[in-house]
């Protein structure tokens, strides 16, 4: 049964929920991408195990083969930078700081995450890790909708367009 209507899990995969990304963020500025690498994790005794245990005391050893990428883009409606999860094979290089981006086939799921919370107590500012949900954003591919390449020449087009005054 779903927690206050929202269903997390069907089938133990994440379960998608489409969204409306222009209606939900704005307009999106792509800001920087990040690739993460899969981890293994080895024991005292030499056994590799695909996920750290419960005491974290596990070696992380980096495969070096990209387990996730995302690109970080600017909301003007959360007045923040957001993390997209776009497929492995989408080209991150073709992208340009400041380029508008209209996403394709975005997805929202939910997961279980923590975050620091200022609590003021009779003893003074703590700082305490709660649990939240968090609802990571997945997209099919990105589209540019406009490149600052392109403006920069029309600009300069413009300007040589304009008659030169003689001095005189």
């Amino acid at each position: 049964m779903a927690k206050y209507g929202i269903e997390a899990f069907k089938d133990n995969k994440p379960v998608g929920y489409p969204i409306n990304a222009k209606e939900t963020y704005g307009t999106l500025t792509f800001t920087g991408s990040e690739v993460r690498n899969k981890f293994i994790y080895v024991d005292a005794e030499g056994e590799v195990h695909d996920e750290q245990n419960a005491q974290g005391t596990w070696e992380a050893k980096d495969t070096g083969q990209p387990e996730s990428k995302y690109i970080m883009a600017y909301s003007t409606k959360t007045l923040d930078v957001m993390d997209i999860r776009v497929p492995l094979d989408f080209d991150v290089d073709s992208l340009e700081f400041d380029q508008e981006l209209e996403l394709v086939g975005a997805v929202v799921t939910i997961g279980n995450s923590e975050k620091e919370q200022k609590v003021i107590t009779r003893n003074g500012e703590q700082i305490r890790t709660v649990p939240c949900k968090v609802f990571p954003v997945q997209v099919e591919g990105v589209h540019v909708k406009d490149s600052k390449v392109t403006d920069q020449s029309n600009q300069n087009q413009a300007k040589n367009d304009q008659p030169s005054k003689a001095k005189g």
